[in-house]
């Protein structure tokens, strides 16, 4: 009985750490919901740690677009919305703050220091994504490049 009480405090401890840095910055924000997940599987071999805020209400979804700086759509694709049809975006942004662009070393994204950010209109929802490897970077940017070709269809 006590190894099954000790698991569980171990579990319990385990979540507690997965909720990363960005977690812990927005979880007290109104009008959001926030998610952390520690290696999500992006494919059979990648898996990085991803931060999810979803807009709860109209407030939420616009300090979430002065805060990350998430820009106004064209008509056509507000008619989408309207009609049902999704528009996503990405960006690579700073992982220690992903207001910011992703830092720059030389001439190179600083991988380590940097995180690819999503936003889905339809679902108003904003996907940080934080990988640790080049290899993880791509994969990530595949998967994005396919929620938008989906967004499209």
């Amino acid at each position: 009985m006590k190894r099954i009480a000790l698991f569980i405090m171990l579990l319990v401890s385990l979540a507690a750490q997965a909720q990363t840095e960005l977690y812990n910055r927005y979880a007290r924000q109104t009008g959001v919901k926030v998610a952390s997940v520690s290696g999500f599987a992006i494919d059979s071999v990648s898996q990085v740690d991803v931060t999810v805020i979803e807009a709860v209400d109209d407030e939420g979804w616009a300090w979430m677009k002065g805060e990350f700086y998430i820009g106004d759509l064209a008509a056509e694709q507000e008619q989408g919305l309207r009609d049902g049809s999704d528009v996503v975006l990405f960006a690579r942004r700073s992982r220690a703050n992903p207001k910011e662009n992703a830092p720059v070393v030389g001439e190179d994204i600083d991988v380590a220091a940097s995180c690819y950010m999503g936003v889905s209109y339809l679902q108003r929802t904003v996907y940080i994504f934080c990988a640790d490897s080049e290899a993880q970077s791509d994969a990530i940017a595949t998967l994005l490049v396919k929620k938008i070709m989906h967004s499209t269809r």
